[in-house]
């Protein structure tokens, strides 16, 4: 077998349209229209031959990286028992603790190494093929007109030598399907817009097809099917060819804002919680060697409680700022540079600070929008907007670096409303006449969820006369009462004949919009109590995801689901 060729840093030589169209075998047909309106074969040559391809060497870099944060994430969960075995502060510098350090750090560094020797991959005959892993290898196999997403990564350690990372995934997939991970950036765009093409010619041949049964089984005269398809030709060209327009873009006061409003900082500070005695006892010796002691300042005899109350209010609002820093921080680093574009009918992302990240989805595939707002959001006018198409059950993943979502955060209400017009033309999430669900869904889940722990914890504190439990158990269920309250306040739908709008949240709110023919199943719920009371409960199964809507008029429930369910049979339209 021969040895895989390296994929170093060179210009391919260039491939004159004339010269592509000699090389591969096209006829003369309605398709061709693809090549009339200039949707050539890319200038750099995409096709790798017969023979397999290696990385650039500065793949070896990603794959250590890579590694390094794979075993981060494993450690993430060892941290707390190690942390409650033993006192891992005073024995951070330990020998034993210094020498596993080194091996990790030996073994990762290598296992990068032995990543890149063992991957190649090649692009041959429009299918990208692809030989990885260490102990188990995988190979990959994907036509290019299967693709569905290319997007493109540009890490800053790629970035100074010009390589990107392109990753493809196919329909249906919630993983991504597969990586291909070092290549110059003149490459990865070249193999963007072949994908493009192959996916536009392999959707006309299709519609040809169609067209063609269609009309031959109604007696038509194959000129009919000629001429549909060369329009539906010229459009497919138009898309793949169009220039990219510009939709959105993200200022460094958007994305600060939305640092504010999209705090997730508490996840880093619950993972941190076994070394807050640690971290503690050092912040109370280096008080000490400064001369202050926090034994003496929170003495009864010698701060009034005045004093104390504002010395926690100033500790509280400095580790509040601390935390907001740390979240702004991170949304410049994911968010710097955003922008929202249109190219023909897909829609593409780019956004990153060191990290350049590309996400394109197609306009057809987009299977929901989604305006969350929570209570700061409310207050500052802001909505953070998704576009999302498919998803695999039980796959968690990143909403901001997923494939599968396209979010424009912190954008104004007027700007969310154009923006989902854009996508949804005639969409309109907050005007909608929506539907509220019945108030018994306070009473059942106050009954059936909560009486049961509110009468033990307030029986208990009755019978042992303390009377602090009472009205803690009392206050609890108020509060609860409150939140049902609240959630039901929210929660309703609304169908115009063209979309399915649906609200829900507690002191925030969220918006959803679909259109019903891309619904795959509508399930309707009823328990025995429902059923007594005339309520049902609606499910609408997306390629997204489900989402349900309970305690329903009986009649609004069965006629609109048959709505739903008419518009799904007799609509012929295809969204992959």
């Amino acid at each position: 077998m021969t040895a895989p060729k390296s994929f170093s840093h060179q210009t391919p030589d260039v491939a004159r349209s004339d010269d592509y169209e000699a090389n591969v075998d096209v006829d003369v047909s309605p398709q061709s229209q693809i090549y009339e309106k200039g949707i050539t074969e890319p200038q750099l040559e995409v096709e790798t031959g017969t023979e397999w391809q290696r990385l650039s060497l500065i793949s070896i870099l990603y794959f250590t990286i890579r590694n390094f944060t794979n075993m981060a994430q494993g450690l993430i969960y060892a941290v707390p028992a190690l942390a409650i075995s033993f006192n891992i502060w005073d024995n951070l510098f330990s020998p034993e603790v210094l020498i596993g350090a080194g091996i990790l750090f030996l073994f990762t560094s290598t296992s990068g190494l032995v990543s890149y020797l063992m991957y190649k991959f090649r692009v041959h005959n429009q299918h990208v093929e692809i030989h990885h892993g260490v102990f188990q290898r995988r190979y990959t196999n994907l036509p290019l007109w299967r693709i569905q997403n290319v997007k493109i990564e540009r890490p800053f350690y790629y970035r100074p030598f010009g390589y990107a990372l392109v990753v493809l995934d196919t329909a249906g997939s919630g993983k991504e399907e597969a990586k291909i991970v070092a290549v110059p950036e003149a490459y990865a765009e070249a193999l963007k817009k072949q994908v493009l093409y192959e996916k536009a010619q392999h959707d006309v041949d299709d519609l040809d097809g169609l067209v063609g049964e269609e009309l031959s089984g109604r007696g038509l005269a194959d000129g009919s099917s000629s001429s549909r398809t060369q329009s539906m030709s010229a459009k497919a060209a138009d898309n793949v060819n169009t220039s990219e327009e510009v939709l959105n873009r993200r200022s460094v006061k958007d994305i600060i804002i939305h640092g504010i409003t999209n705090n997730r900082v508490w996840i880093i500070l619950g993972a941190a919680a076994p070394f807050y005695d640690d971290v503690f006892g050092l912040v109370s010796e280096w008080l000490a060697d400064k001369g202050l002691q926090l034994n003496q300042i929170v003495g009864e005899q010698t701060v009034a409680w005045w004093q104390l109350g504002l010395y926690a209010f100033v500790i509280l609002m400095m580790l509040m700022a601390l935390v907001a820093l740390f979240s702004v921080g991170g949304a410049l680093f994911t968010f710097y540079g955003y922008t929202l574009s249109r190219s023909g009918d897909r829609y593409i992302r780019r956004s990153g600070l060191l990290n350049k990240l590309e996400v394109s989805m197609r306009a057809s595939r987009i299977q929901m929008i989604t305006a969350k707002q929570d209570w700061l959001d409310k207050i500052l006018k802001r909505v953070n907007l998704y576009f999302e198409q498919n998803s695999t059950a039980g796959q968690q993943m990143q909403e901001l670096m997923s494939p599968n979502k396209l979010i424009v955060p912190s954008v104004t209400e007027n700007e969310a409303f154009e923006l989902s017009q854009e996508v949804m033309p005639g969409c309109d999430l907050r005007s909608q006449p929506y539907h509220i669900i019945s108030k018994r869904f306070i009473s059942f889940w106050l009954l059936t969820a909560w009486a049961i722990p509110f009468a033990i914890f307030f029986t208990i504190g009755a019978v042992s006369s303390h009377l602090d439990i009472m009205l803690g158990a009392l206050a609890a269920y108020s509060a609860i009462a409150l939140i049902l309250t609240l959630r039901w306040w929210r929660w309703g739908i609304a169908y115009d004949n063209k979309y399915v709008y649906i609200r829900r949240g507690r002191i925030g709110v969220d918006y959803q919009c679909f259109e019903p023919y891309k619904v795959q199943q509508v399930i309707i719920k009823q328990s025995v109590f429902m059923k007594r009371n005339k309520l049902a409960t609606i499910k609408f199964v997306l390629a997204s995801g489900a989402v349900t809507v309970p305690f329903l008029p009986e009649e609004y429930v069965n006629k609109l689901a048959d709505s739903v369910l008419f518009e799904v049979e007799s609509t012929r339209r295809s969204w992959m």
